[in-house]
């Protein structure tokens, strides 16, 4: 799929060398793929001075990958299959470098293929280790999102009081609650909380589905402006370390996977 971007280019290196072996001439593209920019708005986007970036410039359009018209820069419609093609594969290599003991330690077999090609929207994501004090608790930034937000959408394959006190009270205040439960888990809340249960499965403004079988991921929360990622390590141990972010890459890499489920649940029954 890629092979074409290992053919030669007049610098006599293939294409991904001459993408990938300057920082600089990355950004520009990437900033580029969103329409023309002149010298001007190019530096001061990626803040590099007219020295440093227009020798990169000159190189890519010696190889027709951006092509200039009056004062403005853009990408060639050969520079824009480039960029779509390696794209994913900068994003991947961005997130891998800002947290790569977490992505190194995460058992992603159990994500779709699709899922784990847009990895890289998750770039944005930090971190949380929680101490020993709070291990079980959920994330205070998760807690301040879900007061404010107007829908929420989980993924859950463990059992956690917080989601039941709190979903119930969301849905009580008509916020919108789309839910994928393990069986495990349903039969946990309608054991254990058996009158919020009824109220909560029975209003208009939920949606709850039961998964049979392994789901993708621990949780996924994705609320107004944020997302939260659980996944286990590669013992298959859940160990409480949660991605979170508030970029609408990873929001919309979320729903995407919840959308999925709910496919995946339809084609089963």
């Amino acid at each position: 799929m890629l092979d074409f971007l290992f053919c030669g280019t007049n610098m006599g290196v293939s294409i991904i060398e001459l993408v990938c072996r300057s920082e600089k001439r990355k950004n520009l593209l990437v900033y580029l793929k969103d329409g023309p920019r002149n010298l001007a708005a190019i530096k001061e986007a990626l803040d590099v001075t007219s020295t440093g970036v227009l020798p990169q410039i000159k190189l890519l359009k010696d190889n027709d990958i951006v092509v200039q018209k009056d004062d403005e820069y853009e990408l060639s419609i050969f520079g824009n299959i480039v960029v779509q093609k390696i794209l994913p594969v900068f994003k991947l290599t961005r997130m891998l470098e800002k947290n790569p003991e977490y992505w190194f330690s995460r058992d992603i077999s159990t994500l779709p293929m699709k899922f784990m090609e847009r990895l890289g929207d998750l770039g944005d994501s930090e971190v949380i280790e929680p101490d020993i004090n709070s291990l079980f608790d959920p994330p205070q930034e998760l807690i301040d999102h879900l007061l404010v937000s107007q829908h929420v959408t989980t993924i859950t394959s463990y059992f956690h009081p917080y989601y039941v006190k709190h979903f119930v009270g969301l849905a009580k205040k008509s916020v919108g609650v789309n839910l994928i439960l393990t069986n495990d888990v349903y039969e946990r809340i309608v054991e254990d909380y058996e009158e919020e249960a009824e109220v909560f499965f029975g209003m208009d403004n939920t949606s709850i589905y039961i998964y049979e079988g392994d789901l993708p991921v621990v949780s996924m929360v994705c609320a107004d402006g944020f997302f939260l990622l659980s996944l286990f390590n590669k013992k298959g141990i859940y160990d409480h370390n949660k991605l979170i972010s508030t970029s609408e890459e990873a929001i919309r890499w979320g729903h995407d996977l919840f959308e999925y489920c709910c496919l995946d649940l339809q084609e089963k029954e």
